[in-house]
């Protein structure tokens, strides 16, 4: 999708290439909010935040509610509710911290684990056909690329948080 040539603010140069970047990264973004992972594996029957759960706890381990919150970027008590309905459905189970009886420390159960492969299982099936005609290693450098990106957009966000707290802006 090309943009208008123009500068979205007079006097400052227009950055096409980067521009182009960032609105292909929404794009990409929108993409992956549409993806309904009950249909990729009606078995599972997985939403989307809740294999975002897992997949935390999966690559992570065994962890406290609060870390897990922190890593999706939401309250507290939104992944207290998610965790109680994961924990009922056998996906994840939960244990009292050694360390502080009052924090719960949450794991991946077994079931949990066999629906996020499965999940992904399916997902990576559909998503190769639909890009048969890329080999591996134009897989792998998308993906390479694609993590580039990630880590510079965040870098971006600290950049400008940081900029945006010390100036006082809000």
């Amino acid at each position: 999708m090309q943009l208008a040539q123009e500068p979205l603010v007079p006097g400052v140069e227009r950055d096409t290439p980067a521009q182009e970047l960032l609105e292909g990264v929404s794009s990409l973004i929108r993409a992956v909010r549409c993806v309904d992972h009950r249909h990729l594996a009606p078995e599972g029957g997985l939403k989307r935040a809740d294999a975002s759960v897992l997949k935390i706890l999966l690559r992570d381990g065994e962890q406290r509610g609060g870390e897990l919150a922190a890593k999706l970027g939401v309250d507290a008590s939104v992944v207290s509710r998610q965790l109680s309905a994961l924990e009922a459905d056998g996906l994840v189970s939960r244990r009292p911290d050694p360390a502080d009886a009052r924090v719960g420390l949450v794991s991946l159960a077994p079931r949990g684990k066999a629906q996020l492969d499965a999940l992904y299982a399916s997902y990576t099936h559909h998503l190769r056909a639909v890009l048969a005609d890329l080999d591996d290693d134009a897989l792998l450098a998308a993906a390479d690329t694609m993590q580039r990106i990630a880590h510079a957009i965040t870098e971006v966000n600290r950049g400008v948080r940081r900029t945006t707290q010390s100036t006082g802006d809000r």
